[in-house]
Parts: structure tokens; sequence; C-alpha cells
């Protein structure tokens, strides 16, 4: 088997790995794409029937306009020199029981229209729209920081971006409650949802503003040729400075030596070397099939294997060529939206119960933003609906793997139930959509139904995904999987890493191949689209607090400790204890109290220290991360120990989450200086400090009650 070798090896053709090749060729280093399928571009790319072309999955591109997401990406690769992209005007018109409701490509005229439509909420209205557009200036912010390598430390940046991680800590649901309350303006406004995949009460509110604005404030794009000019495009740009990229070559290893990735195997027998990997496939085949099990901390494995357990919804999409011209026949609308119902979580039921009768469904006609696709006298129409892979015990296939195996004797396209099934929905899809185009299916020269299945054969991402990972609140951001992985020359790209759209594939791409030049040519970035944890220098603080703390008794409360997860009710410790109320900027006490007390009761069965951690002024979305860290300090702690002291013992870390127990304990401003607290054998308070060294007043106050 002979071997090549790349200085970069990108794994999968969609547009996060075609853009991260696409920057690291235009650098000048020598870049590899592997691609399983026979094109390029992942979810954006087409197919034909006649002389008719689809678009796979591109309703309209957010930001491709000066100043929006998309534009360094599409411009920095040379697809704007290659493309035209026409805005469209208005962005989408949506129709509901009673009400249609057109969204203006002018922020301030759909503005306008919402008040018209719902004049008692017009103040609220406006408020919203200031508020989304706050947070969306912050995140670029952030980004531009990450750039110039002025992002502040972990502890301030709630300080630095208090929109944007309020935004990120809670659903859109909250969000938008706070300024809107009218159900029905509520559901209008949240149309959008269905392309991110969850209702208000599950989806991050930030997934739901970033692209929102972006789309109206610097425009909906549609590129001529589909999204599959855009591929073809970067490839272009890939193949301009030295790259390639070779299709129908599906990786099946990552080769780790000595804990970094050397090479690849690929199903046709291939085996190239690279000195840096990029993984654009989904992270459960990249970590737990290629690179393998063995190779992985286990808590990282974990970590894999539960994004694993959350993909994303994928969609039922019916594609329609027509001979009749609506273009010609006044149809004026690019996308419209039909909706059953205002209220987003009947519509997501609907769509993830396959009753699809009734789903909320999205009908785009793509002949005026995209002159071509089809023949004269003719239109390309697609209807989609939202869809769950688990549909009908796995849309008829019973679960079994082997129905996705194109060789099986079981492959679903052989089942005659998954046939019945997808001709089924697609059969209420057109059902839905000849009432508002009649006489739809008389003018119909082909049809296509894909389902979450189809999805899955042609991106192999798990459930069909079409999101990466669900997108909640607490699966986003900075609790999702990294760029990084635990193998140092290997990075990972795509919607599971910064969630679903193309716009955000594109910047995802452009982020990673920041990092793996930083990494080829020995230089340190501050991530452009994530934070990397790593440990904080702690600047010392003024003590601002009074010496003694008052504190009648101890509250019956009950803290689950750091990594024993050992339950511990404050109350009825039953020996001599010393708690430590710090925050993460103070936990050089904790340090302290432990080398005083320890120097003079060595041994926990005279006296127990420990550390409650304030963990209140911690986002929501930094809780994982949080929990992380505290788990690996312990861990180091616990390393550290005498041979025979026992970790759980000797080591007592008590997150306190929301601060409730440090507050009824009477401390404040433990951020600023740490307190520290004295229980006798009773669990009564022998002393409270927050003032001068705390591990010499414990040691003194625990003398008075020996």
């Amino acid at each position: 088997m002979s071997t090549e070798k790349y200085d970069v090896i990108v794994i999968g053709a969609g547009l996060g790995g075609l853009s991260a090749a696409g920057y690291l060729a235009k650098a000048g280093k020598k870049v590899l794409v592997l691609e399983h399928h026979t094109v390029p571009g992942g979810y954006a790319h087409e197919f034909r029937r006649g002389k008719y072309r689809f678009e796979v999955a591109l309703h309209a591109l957010d930001g491709a306009g000066p100043g929006g997401w998309a534009y360094p990406a599409l411009s920095e690769l040379e697809v704007l020199d290659q493309v035209t992209f026409q805005r469209m005007d208005p962005f989408y018109t949506v129709r509901f029981p009673g009400r249609e409701i057109t969204a203006h490509a002018d922020i301030t005229q759909y503005e306008g229209e919402l008040i018209r439509h719902f004049p008692q909420e017009a103040a609220g209205i406006r408020q919203l729209v200031d508020a989304m557009l706050t947070v969306f200036f912050e995140v670029r912010r952030f980004m531009v920081d990450g750039e110039l390598g002025i992002r502040p430390s972990m502890a301030q940046m709630p300080v630095r971006y208090p929109n944007m991680l309020a935004a990120m800590s809670q659903n859109w649901a909250e969000f938008m409650g706070q300024y809107i309350h009218d159900p029905e303006l509520q559901g209008v406004f949240t149309t959008l949802w269905a392309y991110y995949g969850l209702p208000p009460e599950q989806l991050n509110a930030a997934t739901f503003i970033f692209p929102w604005v972006s789309y109206h404030l610097f425009g909906a794009y549609y590129p001529e040729g589909g999204s599959m000019a855009m591929s073809r495009a970067i490839e272009a740009t890939i193949k301009k400075y030295g790259g390639e990229v070779r299709y129908k070559q599906t990786v099946t290893k990552i080769e780790i030596e000595d804990g970094q990735a050397t090479g690849v195997l690929t199903d046709k027998g291939l085996r190239a070397e690279a000195d840096l990997i990029i993984s654009n496939a989904n992270p459960p085949d990249t970590m737990l099939k290629f690179v393998g099990r063995e190779h992985l901390p286990e808590r990282y494995a974990a970590k894999v294997e539960d994004a694993l357990q959350k993909p994303a919804l994928s969609n039922l999409v019916v594609y329609l060529g027509l001979e009749r011209d609506l273009l010609a026949e006044g149809w004026p609308y690019h996308e419209l939206f039909l909706a059953g119902t205002y209220d987003p979580a009947e519509d997501y039921e609907n769509m993830v119960h396959g009753r699809f009768h009734k789903a909320g469904l999205v009908i785009s006609h793509y002949d005026q933003a995209d002159p071509g696709c089809a023949p004269e006298g003719g239109s390309v129409i697609t209807i989609t609906a939202l869809a769950d892979w688990d549909y009908a015990d796995q849309w008829g296939t019973g679960g079994d793997p082997a129905a996705l195996d194109p060789k099986s004797k079981t492959y679903y396209r052989k089942n005659p139930q998954y046939q019945e099934l997808k001709q089924a929905a697609g059969d209420a899809l057109i059902a839905q959509a000849e009432t508002v185009i009649p006489g739809l299916r008389e003018a119909i020269k082909y049809v296509e139904v894909a389902t979450p299945l189809t999805n899955y054969r042609y991106s192999l991402n798990p459930g069909g995904s079409i999101y990466g990972s669900e997108q909640t609140v607490d699966n986003m951001y900075l609790n999702r999987l990294s760029e990084k992985t635990p193998i140092p020359n290997l990075f990972l790209a795509g919607a599971w890493v910064t969630g679903g759209g193309m716009s955000a594939a594109m910047l995802s791409g452009r982020s990673v191949a920041r990092r793996a030049l930083a990494r080829l040519d020995g230089v340190t970035i501050t991530p452009q689209m994530t934070v990397d944890v790593a440990e904080e220098t702690v600047e010392e603080e003024s003590s601002t607090s009074q010496s003694l703390v008052p504190a009648s008794e101890v509250p019956d409360v009950t803290l689950t400790a750091v990594q024993s997860n050992r339950e511990i009710a404050l109350k009825s410790l039953g020996q001599t204890t010393v708690l430590v109320f710090h925050t993460q900027d103070t936990s050089d006490a904790a340090k302290t109290v432990n080398l005083a007390v320890r120097d003079q009761y060595p041994l926990a069965a005279d006296v127990m220290i420990a550390s409650v951690i304030d963990l209140s002024g911690v986002p929501r979305m930094f809780r994982k991360i949080a929990s992380a860290a505290m788990g690996q300090v312990y861990q180091k702690m616990a390393d550290s120990l005498p041979a025979g002291f026992e970790p759980a013992e000797y080591l007592l870390m008590l997150p306190d989450w929301d601060g409730s127990v440090t507050q009824a304990f009477g401390l404040a401003d433990v951020d600023k200086q740490a307190a520290v607290m004295v229980l006798d054998a009773n669990g009564d308070i022998a002393g409270v400090s927050q003032d001068g060294d705390l591990g010499e007043t414990a040691v003194k106050i625990l003398s008075l009650i020996e």
C-alpha cells in the first residue's frame, strides 16, 4: 500500500471541511480532502432529473452581504468572485389561521408589519428587536476579540459579554417572553424555529437570535446555481492553491501513534499521512470509530457518546419538478410557511409523531432566485417539514442496522413498508401544498421524497440529523463538543461543533483552519468561535469585608461532593469541620486554609475541611465546563495525596451552583474575599471570619474548641 504525505488531511467535503481546506490551501499548506460521496458540499449540493435541477437543502443563506456572518468566508474563499447571490425581498411569508404576514428584507419594515398585526404589543416588539440586535453585536465583538487575541478571562467574560451569555443561557421562549406576551405574536415571531429544529421552550435563545439578526439586518440570499455552486466554488479555490479533493473515499480509520494522529485509511485502500487532521465527519464516527475509544480519556468518550444520544431532528422533503410556470402565473413567494397553529410546541409534536397532514411546512420556489433550475414553462419547488428518525419504528425498518447498508438484503430502499410510509408522508405534504397551489398534482413531472434515512445515506449523520446534536440550552456553545480533541493534532469542524446552518459551517471551517495554522506554525491563538478552558491565573483581591460575619445557626442544606458524589448534609456532619466559602476568583484561600489546618491537624478524622464553591456567577452555559474543571482539579489534588490517604475524606469540593447555601450562612462578596467557618462536632458554628489570614484564623478557632 503506497502512502502519500500531506500537511493536513480534511475528512468530509461538507461546507465546514471545504472552508477549512480552502483557508489552509491559501496559506500554502499541502491539503487533501477525502469525501465519501461523489460530489462536494454535504447538504450543500444538488441533484437533477431531466432538465430540472433540485436544491437539496438550502432555503436562504444568512449574512452573505457586507457585515453578515457569511460574508468574510465567502469573500476570502473567493466564492463571491465565482457565484452571484440574489437577495430575497421579502425574506419569507407565513400563513397562519386568519393571518398572512410578510417578513420584509428591511428589518424596520418587518417590525412595522408585526406592529400592524399586533398594535397592542408595539413597545414589546421594538424592545425585543433591540435586545436581539444587542446580543448579535456582542457576539460579533466576541469573535473579533478572539481574532485580536484580547478576549478576557472566563471570570471576566460575563462583564464583557453579558447579553450574549444571557441569551446563551436561556431558551428562546424565556428570552422572547421578557418582551412580548401575546401567544399568537410569539408564534409569528418564532416562525423560523423550524430552521433550527426545536420549539421555543427547548431551543437555545442565542441559536435563534444570531441567524435571525444576520438574515434581517444583513440579508437573506440565494446563490444562482444553488448551494452546489458555493461548494464547487470553494472546491475550485482549494485546487487553485494546490489542494486536492478526492471523492468516493470513505475514511475508516485515523491512525494514532504516541498520542498523535499520523494518518488515515479509506475503504478504497488509500493510506495518507499528515501532520494534522481535521474531521468534518460527525464526531461519534470520528472519535469512537475512526480513532477508537482506547485512545480517548473515558470522560471525553462519554461526552461523545452523549452527543450521539442527542442528534437533532431530521426532515422530510418533497422535491417537485412542475410542468407549470408558477413565476409567470404570479406566484409571489420564494418561501411560504404554512402553519396550522400558532403554537410551535404543538407543531413540533405533529412533526415528531408523523402527523404530516397537519404539520407545519415551508414551500420553497426556486425559479425567481435561481434562473435555469427548471426548463422553460416549468418550475421547481420543494415542500419541507421536520421529521424524526424514530417515526414508525425508524420508518418501517425496525431499527435494523443492516437496513442502512446498501449491500444488505434488508436495505431500507428495498423495504415495502418504508416505501409505503415515505409515499404516504410525501402525499400528506403535497395535499397541504395543494391548498395554496390548486391543481398542483396534475402539474407534477418529477417527484422525489427524502426522509431521515435518505439524509443518513448521503451524510452519514446519526439520526439523519441536519443540525448535528440538538440545539438546546444545555447542549450548545461551550457545552457542545469543541474543535479541540484529546488528540492534539486532530480537530473537529461542522454542525456538531458550532450548530447547524451553512453560514455556521463555513465559519466553523474558518475558525478551525485558524487553529490548525497556529499549531502547524507554532503560534498561540485565542479561539475565534469557541472558548478554550484553561487554568486561570487569579489576581489577588483586597479584602472588602468585615472580620466577623454573623451566622446564627447551620442551615439544613445538603451539597453533592465533586467526584465522589457524596451527599454532605452540613447540619449533621458529626465532627469538627472547617468550611471555606469561595468562588473561582478566590480559590487560593482554600489552599491557604488547607495548608494551615493540616499542619496542625493532619488527619481527616480529627478535622474535616470542605470547600463550598459559590458558582452563582457562572452562566448556565458554563456549568458543564465548570463541573469538568472541578473534576480535573480534584483529580490532580487526589494524585498528590500521600499513600494511604483516602481522597474522599481529605478532598471535599462542594459546588453551590446558585449561591443559596453561601447566602443562607449570611455570607456575601465571597467573589472578592473568601470566608472561613468552623463547625464543632455538634454542628454548631464555633467561629467565622472573612478577613485577614483565613488559615491562621481557622487554626485559632479550632484551638478554642479542643
